[in-house]
């Protein structure tokens, strides 16, 4: 086994992300000081489950997670975890090479070393498991039920044993034949292809469906930063890779702290990002921005989303920008909450489950965490031209002002239906309409994009009468309680000092049901239980000026 020794600059400068995402713990209990406890050899809750090293996610065709971690596979459903495949023990006394199903101990079930990536077929549901100590491409069955074990085997690389751990090599070959050295990151494109990032040959290799290994970038036992074709490219330690577009993969280069591509057919690899072996957090630009020690990647919507040892970083391709999306470069430690204010120990594997959200693993803490990426799923809000004072017939705009991703639908609804469409529609951004009937209107808004469903209802929105009400102040002097009301309501002096000179209670089409003038008391009670239940408005007059209020009689 080779183990790289890096150098590392830690710069600590910290760029506070463009939006807060929220990051939650999802599974484990944060352990960073008794590695002999970083382990659970048994079905547990996630909330109770103890990893070590947790490093590749994935979900299979049932949307299942599966969980790599120093000597096991897991596997969640609903909220407990399971252990599928692996040597049962301490996580770091219990690692070697062995075919075989299920768990078990020295001479039975499946054994790894250091598993990392891990990918599915999402026909077939059969799992792929870069077995990085190993030096493998592991194949395990797909997954039944919990009672069924699943068959582990080797699908490229050593297939034999120099204590109890596979051979390293750099052969290309079919199956066992073909040889890795520390292979970590791996994808899978539509075709059934597989990319792995070959760490210690400072490689990327490619493994078709039919386990038929060649080396697409880098030349094996040669360490570099040079961009080129082939194994005119040179690499320094490759480790995660995400597809970035049909025919551009995506691959941090850990040691040389840059994020490369390369094309998946001609081998052509270029650095978009980072400096070789200048190390830091630097935002800003392609040019100007530094990766301290970028792992795992993921991409969303374009976007690629890296491990940086505390933080994740964000690439925007389309304005060649690099930004912090998550945690901070300058403080360590296992803590939820919006963006920067997250805390990590050292991010290793990431993941995107196809919705909104990305899920890390941490090396320090041993836990994952869920972080919703917030510029994804639609957040509903709307606004209006107008939303009191208006008068039947006057038009009356409203506006979609939701966040999130372009919509693929959008539908508004207002009740009662006493309305005309005059501009826009439905099913538009902008929809102007009249009211034929004097009243008070609900407005709901439902947005669809494709990630999501989001939708914002405001009861008694906007109030139709026949009369001009005037806005009610933000200051007012004077309230009135209870409201709503069985008819019988008390009017207040808020402050104590502006005594009530007169009322008069108006009902939704502008008639005058009550007024009376007062003694400039502080206090007056007034009873419309008479009057049929619905909502009126309350115009008072105090020593401070007059203040307009909404009842409801019910």
């Amino acid at each position: 086994m080779n183990i790289k020794k890096t150098s590392l600059l830690l710069l600590l400068f910290c760029s506070a992300s463009l939006m807060a995402q929220t990051v939650k713990q999802f599974a484990g209990i944060a352990n960073d000081v008794d590695p002999w406890a970083k382990y659970e050899n048994t079905t547990v809750a996630l909330s109770a489950a103890r990893f070590y090293e947790p490093e590749g996610i994935t979900w299979d065709k049932n949307g299942y997670m599966w969980i790599t971690e120093k000597n096991k596979i897991r596997l969640v459903i609903g909220t407990q975890v399971y252990i599928r495949a692996g040597k049962l023990g301490a996580g770091d006394m219990s690692q070697s090479y062995r075919n075989g199903t299920g768990t078990g101990g020295d001479f039975s079930g499946a054994h790894f070393f250091a598993p990392s990536s891990i990918v599915t077929d999402p026909t077939s549901g059969v799992i792929y498991i870069v077995d990085s100590y190993n030096h493998a491409i592991r194949k395990m069955d797909a997954f039944v039920n919990v009672g069924n074990g699943q068959v582990v085997s080797t699908f490229a690389g050593a297939d034999v044993q120099t204590n109890n751990v596979g051979l390293s090599g750099k052969t290309d070959g079919t199956g066992l034949n073909a040889r890795f050295n520390d292979p970590k990151g791996i994808v899978r494109d539509a075709s059934g292809n597989m990319y792995v990032t070959d760490w210690s040959n400072f490689t990327i290799r490619k493994v078709t469906s039919g386990g038929v290994v060649t080396t697409l970038a880098g030349k094996a036992g040669v360490t570099g930063f040079a961009d080129g074709i082939g194994t005119a490219a040179t690499f320094a330690g490759p480790y995660g890779i995400a597809q970035l577009d049909l025919n551009n993969l995506v691959v941090s280069d850990m040691d040389n702290g840059t994020i490369r591509t390369v094309h998946m057919t001609s081998g052509v690899v270029t650095t978009i990002c980072g400096k070789a072996e200048d190390w830091g957090y630097t935002d800003g630009s392609f040019a100007n921005a530094r990766f301290n020690a970028p792992r795992g990647l993921a991409v969303v919507d374009g976007k690629i989303y890296v491990c940086d040892g505390p933080v994740i970083r964000v690439i925007d391709v389309n304005t060649k920008t690099v930004s912090t999306f998550a945690g901070s470069s300058s403080a360590t430690g296992n803590l939820d909450g919006e963006g920067t204010a997250a805390r990590f120990g050292e991010l290793v594997g990431i993941a995107y489950d196809g919705k909104t959200s990305l899920y890390v693993t941490d090396h320090v803490y041993n836990v994952i965490k869920k972080v919703n990426i917030n510029s994804l799923a639609p957040t509903v809000n709307f606004s209006a031209s107008k939303t009191k004072a208006v008068v039947d017939a006057e038009i009356i705009t409203l506006t979609n002002t939701s966040a999130g991703k372009q919509a693929t639908s959008l539908n508004w609804t207002i009740t009662p239906a006493s309305y005309s469409i005059t501009g826009g529609s439905l099913t538009a951004d902008n929809l102007k309409i009249k009211f034929t009937a004097t009243g008070f209107y609900n407005v709901k808004l439902t947005v669809t994009n494709s990630y999501g469903t989001d939708d914002s209802l405001k009861s008694n929105y906007i109030s139709v009468s026949t009369v001009g009400i005037k806005e009610i102040p933000e200051n007012i002097s004077v309230g009135v309680y209870p409201n709503p009301s069985n008819g019988i309501f008390t009017l207040q002096s808020l402050y104590g000092n502006f005594p009530i000179q007169s009322y008069e209670v108006i009902d939704i089409t502008g008639k005058l049901i009550l007024s009376k003038s007062c003694s400039n008391s502080l206090t007056e009670n007034f009873d419309i239980s008479n009057a049929q239940s619905g909502f009126y408005f309350i115009r008072v007059k105090t020593s401070q000026g007059a203040n307009t209020l909404k009842l409801q009689k019910i």
